[in-house]
């Protein structure tokens, strides 16, 4: 069978993949402190023997469009202002630690509450982790420096936990959470900056994720349409196996 065949429906394979990125994006670009995900695509290039072919002639021929291993777009995402002083944004690069029933988790989503019991939680009750541990912050006027540095009534509780990770150790989670490729022992920021009152939106632009699905939705179908010619020519010839002009 042509070698077409197989390049056309790996790239609509590819396709699928993407189309299903790009929806998760879209449908996460409300989420406070998300990050998108994207994909990269490589061509693999087979050499033929070129023996009998002139200087330069199809040296190369294309055979499979394939989609890499999705990865995590870092890009910090826009700020809002909420005034709420339990909410918090890192301006710059790192993570939130929080801790859970599973071990450590890290997130740039900082719409942080006070449990029952007064300690410093974020929105699914997993507390919120400073140099020295949980945050008890029960009971008094609450202030975050820009450096991390979490006071209570004037009095210094800790300094909160922020962790850099890259991109590649990430291993994204739910509810906006991510744990770290087994080995990986995240580092303290050096220059943390945090913002008291706002919080981090999506990375996630709209418009741009909408322009992509609408490209990628047109490129499978363009797969589609090669896969069929493919498919209708090899009909024909099957039918006319024999048949005289």
């Amino acid at each position: 069978m042509d070698q077409g065949i197989y390049t056309a429906a790996a790239g609509a394979r590819a396709m699928e993949e993407n189309l299903a990125l790009v929806s998760h994006n879209l449908a996460n670009a409300g989420t406070s402190g998300f990050k998108k995900d994207a994909l990269a695509f490589e061509q693999y290039i087979r050499l033929l023997d070129t023996t009998p072919l002139a200087s330069g002639q199809y040296q190369r021929v294309p055979v499979d469009v394939l989609a890499e291993s999705p990865f995590i777009d870092t890009t910090p995402g826009p700020l809002r202002e909420t005034a709420n002083p339990l909410d918090l944004a890192v301006t710059g690069e790192g993570f939130f630690v929080v801790n859970t029933l599973d071990g450590e988790r890290y997130t740039r989503a900082g719409a942080f509450q006070l449990s029952m019991e007064g300690v410093l939680v974020n929105a699914h009750g997993d507390p919120v982790q400073g140099e020295g541990g949980d945050l008890p912050l029960g009971g008094g006027t609450v202030s975050v420096e820009t450096d991390g540095t979490v006071v209570l009534d004037g009095r210094v509780v800790d300094v909160l936990r922020v962790v850099d990770i890259p991109p590649e150790a990430l291993i994204r989670g739910g509810d906006g959470m991510f744990a770290v490729q087994e080995g990986f022992v995240p580092a303290p920021v050096e220059a943390l900056s945090v913002r008291q009152g706002s919080l981090e939106l999506s990375n996630v632009e709209p418009i741009r994720e909408m322009v992509g699905l609408i490209t990628t939705q047109r490129a499978y179908e363009a797969f589609q349409k090669v896969i069929k010619s493919f498919s209708d020519t090899y009909s024909l010839s099957i039918r006319n196996v024999g048949v005289l002009a």
